[in-house]
C-alpha cells in the first residue's frame, strides 16, 4: 500500500475545554460531564477505519464524579464520520474535518473535540504502475503539463453534488495524477492516458472531500513514465463548498433515446434518477411535453401528444387523475401553480385561462395587453403574482419571437389580476423569454435571445428585479463559455444556501445548455447549474459563478426544463 501521507499538514483544534466538558443541562444544573480523552486528531488512510473509545464522567455541581460511560448516550455532530458501538467510535473517514463528539446522561451533557484528517490513492483503470505516486513525488516540475478541459477555476458546489469529474487534455505524458486536497482531505486518484481523458470521484470521496465545507484545490499532474524524472503540473484550480446541502427535488424532460420525464432527490444524491411513469403509474402517451410541479411537490401538470397536445394534472403520491384527458379533454403548452396547489394557469394558443386542479374547470381568464399575446406563464411562490412573457409574433406557444417579460398581481380570494407591468421590454437582438421567480420573489431569471424563444443558440441568461428598480444583469460567469451554448429555461432551486465564513446567502439556479461537457460526449443538452448571490445583484455585479455539470445525468440522454419542487412526493 503505498504511504499517503506525503505533504499533508496536520493542524490541531483548540480544545473545547479541560477533559472536553461543556456546561450541563436539563435538572442538574451546573453539573456537565467530561469526555477522555479530549481533542482527539484520527488520521484515515486508504479507508482503513480507526477505533476511538471514549469515557463518560459526570460531574455534578458540588464537584462529585461517576463514571457513566456504560449508561451515556454517545454522538458525533457528523453522522458521516463514523458508526457507533457503545462509547467506541469507527472512524471510517466518511468526513474529514473537525467534528464534535458528544455524550449525554440524565438530561447532563458534554463535548470534545476530534479532528479527522482522510487521505487515499486509487488508480482508474489498468495500466498504472504499482509506484505511481513515488513516482509523482520524485519528478521535478517543469514539463509539458495537462490542460483542465472541466471543471472550471472557482466553481462553487453543493457539499450533495454527488460524483466529481475532472477532465483534461495532454499530448505529451502517459500517466496522470488528479489530486483534491485541502487541510483536512489528500485524495488521488492515477489513471494511464495519453491525449484527451477524465476520472471521476466517486460519490463517497467527494462526500469526504466537501464535508469540512474548506475550500479544495485541484491539480491534475502528468509525467512520462519512459523519463519520470520530471513533471507538469497544470494551474491548481479551486472548488468550494456551500454550507448547506441542496434541497428539494427536480423533474426534467428527456427526449433520448425515450421521450419521458425523470425526477432526481437531492436528499439522496447516491440514488440516480428515476423515471416519474412506471410500474402502477404508466406514461400516458410517447411524448410527454411540458410539465410543471407544485411547490410541495404534490401535483404535475403535463401537456400530452407533444406540443398543443391535450394537458392533464397528476396526483403525484398515488398517480391518480385530477384533470382528465379521455374524455372532455383539456388543452395547453404551459402551466403555472397557485401558492397551496389548489389552482393552476394554464396557456393555450396565446391565452392564459386559471383553472382548479380538481377536474380543470376553467375560474377565470387572464386577460393580455391590447394586441398582444402570451407565453411562459409563471406564479410567484407566495402565488400573489404572475410573470409572462407577451409578444407580438407567435409561431407556436413554446416558439415566439420578440419576447417582453410582464407581471402583474393576483389575488387568490378573488381570482382577480392587477395591471400589467413590462419588466424587461423587448428590443432589437434582445427578446426575452422564460420568466422565473427567486424562492423569495425579488429576482426573475430569464433567457435573452437575438430572436426565437425555441432552441436559439445564442441563448444566455439573465436576472432582474422582480419590480423593475434595476436594469437586468446578465449572468456572466454562468454564461461562459459563450457563444452559442443555447443557455436556456432556467429555473431557482427552492431553497436559500449560504457560502463562506460570513454566511453570504445564493440560490442555484439550472439550465439547460448545449455547451461540452469538458472532453465527454453527450447525447446533446444537459442541465448545468450555476449558483446566484442576490447582494451583488443589488449592486449591479454580476451574480453568478461558474456552471457546472449536474453529475445525476445519464450522459448518453438530451435533457431539458428542469422544473424543482421542494420535496420529491414518493409514488405510492
Amino acid at each position: 500500500m503505498r504511504n499517503n501521507w506525503r505533504g499533508l499538514v496536520i493542524i490541531g483544534l483548540v480544545a473545547c475545554g479541560p477533559g472536553g466538558r461543556s456546561g450541563g443541562g436539563g435538572d442538574a444544573a451546573g453539573a456537565h460531564i467530561e469526555i477522555a480523552p479530549a481533542d482527539q486528531t484520527v488520521m484515515i488512510m486508504n479507508g482503513v477505519a480507526q477505533t476511538e473509545s471514549y469515557t463518560a464522567t459526570l460531574v455534578a455541581a458540588d464537584g462529585g464524579r461517576s463514571d457513566v460511560t456504560a449508561t451515556a448516550v454517545f454522538a458525533v455532530s457528523n453522522g458521516a464520520a463514523g458508526t457507533w458501538s457503545g462509547p467506541a467510535l469507527s472512524v471510517t473517514g466518511g468526513a474529514a474535518g473537525p467534528v464534535q463528539v458528544t455524550a449525554t446522561d440524565q438530561g447532563v451533557n458534554g463535548s470534545t473535540g476530534l479532528t479527522i484528517f482522510v487521505t487515499s490513492e486509487r488508480d482508474d483503470g489498468t495500466g498504472v504502475p504499482p509506484n505511481a505516486g513515488g513516482l509523482f513525488d520524485g519528478a521535478t516540475a517543469g514539463g509539458a503539463a495537462p490542460a483542465i478541459a472541466y471543471p472550471a477555476d472557482k466553481i462553487l458546489v453543493p457539499p450533495n453534488l454527488g460524483t466529481f469529474d475532472v477532465h483534461w487534455t495532454d499530448s505529451s505524458n502517459n500517466l496522470i495524477e488528479v489530486r483534491m486536497h485541502d487541510q483536512y482531505t489528500d485524495l488521488r486518484i492515477y489513471k494511464a492516458s495519453t491525449g484527451a481523458a477524465y476520472t471521476t470521484f466517486t460519490y463517497d470521496e467527494f462526500g469526504t472531500l466537501a464535508s469540512a465545507r474548506d475550500e479544495l484545490t485541484l491539480t491534475v499532474s502528468g509525467l512520462n513514465t519512459a523519463s519520470p524524472t520530471t513533471k507538469g503540473v497544470a494551474a491548481p484550480q479551486t472548488v468550494d463548498v456551500t454550507n448547506e446541502t441542496v434541497a428539494g427535488g427536480v423533474y426534467y424532460w428527456t427526449t433520448e433515446p425515450t421521450q419521458g420525464v425523470l425526477r432526481y432527490d437531492m436528499s439522496a444524491p447516491n440514488t440516480p434518477p428515476a423515471s416519474f411513469f412506471s410500474g402502477a403509474n404508466p406514461q400516458p402517451t410517447s411524448c410527454v411535453g411540458c410539465h410543471a410541479l407544485s411547490h410541495d411537490g404534490s401535483k404535475i401538470a403535463l401537456t400530452l401528444d407533444s406540443g398543443d397536445g391535450r394537458g392533464t394534472i397528476l396526483d403525484i403520491a398515488d398517480g391518480s387523475v385530477l384533470v382528465p384527458y379521455n374524455t372532455n379533454p383539456q388543452y395547453w403548452n404551459f402551466a403555472t401553480f397557485d401558492a397551496d396547489g389548489n389552482e393552476v394557469i394554464t396557456l393555450s394558443s396565446g391565452q392564459m385561462v386559471l383553472r382548479n386542479t380538481m377536474g380543470g374547470a376553467i375560474v377565470a381568464s387572464v386577460p393580455n395587453s391590447s394586441g398582444m399575446e402570451a407565453t411562459h406563464p409563471e406564479l410567484s411562490p407566495d402565488g400573489t403574482r404572475l410573470a409572462n412573457v407577451e409578444t407580438n409574433s407567435v409561431y407556436y406557444d413554446f416558439q415566439v419571437n420578440n419576447g417582453s417579460i410582464v407581471t402583474r398581481t393576483f389575488d387568490a380570494s378573488t381570482n382577480t389580476f392587477g395591471a400589467i407591468q413590462t419588466i424587461v421590454p423587448n428590443a432589437s437582438g434582445a427578446s426575452n423569454y422564460y420568466p422565473s421567480w427567486s424562492p423569495d420573489g425579488q429576482w426573475l431569471l430569464f433567457t435573452r435571445t437575438i430572436g426565437n424563444s425555441y432552441a436559439d443558440t445564442s441563448a444566455e441568461t439573465w436576472v432582474v428585479k422582480a419590480d423593475g428598480t434595476q436594469p437586468p444583469i446578465q449572468m456572466m460567469l454562468a454564461d461562459t463559455p459563450t457563444p452559442s451554448i443555447e443557455n436556456s429555461w432556467p429555473r431557482w432551486a427552492p431553497f436559500q444556501q449560504s457560502f463562506g465564513p460570513n454566511s453570504e446567502p445564493l440560490y442555484y439556479l439550472t439550465f439547460s445548455t448545449a455547451r461540452p461537457f469538458g472532453v465527454r460526449s453527450t447525447g446533446g443538452v444537459q442541465i448545468w447549474m450555476s449558483p446566484f448571490f442576490p447582494d451583488r445583484a443589488a449592486q449591479g455585479m454580476d451574480p453568478s459563478g461558474p456552471a457546472f455539470r449536474m453529475p445525476f445525468q445519464d450522459i448518453t440522454t438530451s435533457n431539458h426544463i428542469a422544473q424543482w419542487t421542494q420535496q420529491v412526493v414518493v409514488v405510492q
